[in-house]
C-alpha cells in the first residue's frame, strides 16, 4: 500500500464531488490506497499546469521575461485534493502557483482553467482563503466545475463556461461512501472487534449507525452541515442566482446556457474572451485604487 498523502486523503476525507465523478474515479482511488508508486504515471509537469501569456494572449516560454500587462493562468484540473503528490496536484501546489502570479508586478490578473466534478472537502480552504486576500482579478473559465470546484469558482470574479455545448455546472451537495469490509473479512476467517471507552460513548457513533443502516446521525453531524454552509456561501457570492429554479441549491446539474440564465454563470466564451475578461476587471480596479 502506498503511504502517500493522496491516499490519506481519500481514506479519511469527506468529499464534495459530482456522482459520476466519483464512480469515474473509484478504480483510480482503490489503486492509490492499495499499489505501488511505480504502478502510475507521474503527474503532469508544472509548465503544463501554470503559464503566463501576454495581453494579447501569446503564451510566455519560462526563458522569456514576462511584460507589463501579462495575466497568469493556472489549471485546476481532475479531482481536487488538500496536499500534491506523486500522482495529483494539491491545492498548497496551485494557490503557491496563484500565490507567484499575484506578487508579481507584471501579471494584471488570473485565469483559473477548471475542468472538475470536485474532490475533498479540505481542498477548498486553500483557494477561499488566497480569494480573501488578493486585490488582482480572478475568472474562473469551465468545462465542468461541479461540488467543490463550483464552491471554488463561486468566489471569483467572473465565472465563464468554455463552451456551450458539454460544460456544466452546478451539484451543489455533500455526499458520503464507504464500504462496509466486515463480511468480506469474516469470509476469510477474520473476526473484527471495535471496543470503545465508557467514557466514548458517541466515539464514531454515527458511522456505526450507518454500518447498520440509520443513517440519521451522519447526516446530521456531518452532511446537513456541510450542505447548509455550502449553500449559504454560493448564495452570498452568487447574487444573481435564482434560488427558486428546483434543485439549483441541491445537487443538479446545468448545462451552460441554463447555467447562465439561473445566475450560476456570468458567461460563455472561450481562453480570448476570458484573457479579455481579466484585462477589463483589472483596468476597472485601477480606476477603483488610482
Amino acid at each position: 500500500m502506498i503511504f502517500s498523502r493522496t491516499a490519506s486523503e481519500i481514506l479519511r476525507g469527506s468529499w464534495f464531488i459530482e456522482p459520476q465523478t466519483a464512480l469515474k474515479y473509484l478504480d483510480v482511488a482503490l489503486k492509490i490506497t492499495s499499489k505501488k508508486k511505480s504502478d502510475f504515471d507521474p503527474r503532469p509537469d508544472a509548465v503544463l499546469i501554470r503559464e503566463a501569456r501576454t495581453p494579447e494572449g501569446k503564451i510566455i516560454s519560462s526563458e522569456e521575461d514576462i511584460p507589463e500587462g501579462s495575466i497568469g493562468i493556472v489549471s485546476i484540473m481532475g479531482p481536487m485534493i488538500k496536499y500534491g503528490d506523486f500522482c495529483s496536484w494539491g491545492a498548497d501546489e496551485l494557490v503557491g502557483f496563484a500565490e507567484d502570479f499575484e506578487a508579481n508586478e507584471n501579471i494584471i490578473g488570473q485565469i483559473w482553467r477548471m475542468d472538475s466534478g470536485g474532490g475533498s472537502v479540505s481542498s477548498i480552504s486553500p483557494y477561499l482563503d488566497f480569494l480573501s486576500k488578493r486585490k488582482k482579478p480572478v475568472v474562473a473559465i469551465a468545462d465542468i466545475s461541479a461540488s467543490a470546484n463550483y464552491y471554488v469558482a463561486s468566489a471569483t470574479d467572473y465565472i465563464m463556461a468554455e463552451n456551450n455545448i458539454s460544460a456544466m455546472f452546478g451539484s451543489i451537495g455533500v455526499m458520503i461512501e464507504f464500504a462496509d469490509v466486515k463480511g468480506y473479512y469474516e469470509k476469510e476467517g477474520i473476526k473484527i472487534h471495535t471496543i470503545y471507552a465508557d467514557q466514548s460513548t458517541h466515539k464514531n457513533l454515527p458511522f456505526e449507525k450507518a454500518l447498520n443502516g440509520e443513517y440519521d446521525s451522519i447526516k446530521e453531524e456531518m452532511l446537513n452541515p456541510l450542505a447548509k454552509q455550502f449553500q449559504k456561501f454560493v448564495k452570498q457570492h452568487r447574487k444573481n442566482l435564482d434560488t427558486d429554479v428546483d434543485g439549483i441549491l441541491n445537487g443538479r446539474m446545468f448545462y451552460a446556457d441554463d447555467a447562465l440564465k439561473n445566475g450560476l454563470i456570468d458567461g460563455i466564451g472561450n481562453l480570448n474572451a476570458a484573457i479579455e475578461k481579466v484585462k477589463l476587471l483589472a483596468a476597472g480596479r485601477s480606476l477603483i485604487f488610482s
